[in-house]
């Protein structure tokens, strides 16, 4: 009995103790990402280092098996910097307050277009873009950062032979806004998995076997456009391709 009593008020202490604490603020979140980011990087780049010296020095005296390991190894190291390096620019991204201004939605898909403009010389894939584009109210960089994330995606998961791959990118008016696709005609996307694309990592879970990054972009561009007023969605279906839409507010 005074073994049950004692239990009950340390119980009633303890909860009495969690009420009185503040909730932990979103910038200690932050604080606490960069702080956990920075610790990891350092033994990630010596495991990364000292394991490219294998490969150039020691590679030809470990045998088949132990070359694979190795590979394996390096594969891993290089992943986890890049998981590390996309979700640093993610909280960074997420935590800048937005800067809108007027600027021609013209200028932005330029400057997305040149960032990828390897992917599409490489793969041979033909651009459409509206000739009419808005003026739209926005942050520059982190809208650029979210129709990067569709456009990039479009490039990477696509099933055509080179020199037959094409992304469309179209506006038009929605209410007193704008709806903005960017269309192509790669894989798909199976209907009951489509919403799970902007989850975090949603995209990598999906397919694998496309390389690229963890899957972090198109959760970005939602959190992005949604900060914005508006909305993202997806339509797509196996073999046909994929349209990913964001609307923009007046």
């Amino acid at each position: 009995m005074q073994r049950s009593r004692l239990t009950r008020r340390c119980s009633i202490e303890a909860a009495e103790r969690h009420e009185t604490q503040p909730p932990v603020t979103e910038q200690e979140l932050i604080r606490f990402f960069s702080i956990l980011s920075h610790d990891l990087k350092s033994p990630i780049f010596a495991v990364d280092g000292f394991s490219e010296l294998l490969v150039s020095d020691y590679l030809d005296k470990l045998d088949e098996e132990g070359q694979d390991f190795l590979k394996r190894i390096r594969s891993s190291v290089q992943y986890m910097k890049r998981v590390l390096d996309d979700m640093s620019h993610l909280v960074k991204t997420l935590s800048r307050p937005a800067s809108k201004r007027e600027v021609p939605l013209k200028e932005i898909i330029e400057e997305v277009i040149h960032k990828y403009n390897f992917m599409i010389e490489e793969g041979g894939v033909r651009i459409d873009v509206s000739p009419d584009l808005p003026v739209v109210n926005v942050d520059p960089e982190k809208m650029c950062e979210a129709i990067g994330a569709f456009f990039s995606n479009a490039l990477l998961f696509t099933g055509q032979p080179k020199g037959e791959r094409m992304v469309a990118i179209e506006c038009s008016p929605e209410g007193s806004g704008h709806r903005l696709c960017i269309r192509d005609n790669g894989i798909g996307i199976d209907p009951r998995y489509a919403p799970q694309v902007f989850d975090l990592g949603g995209v990598s879970k999906l397919d694998r076997t496309r390389g690229g990054g963890p899957g972090y972009g198109l959760y970005l561009a939602k959190r992005i456009v949604e900060s914005h007023g508006g909305s993202v969605s997806v339509e797509s279906e196996p073999g046909t391709g994929s349209k990913f839409c964001l609307t923009i507010p007046a």
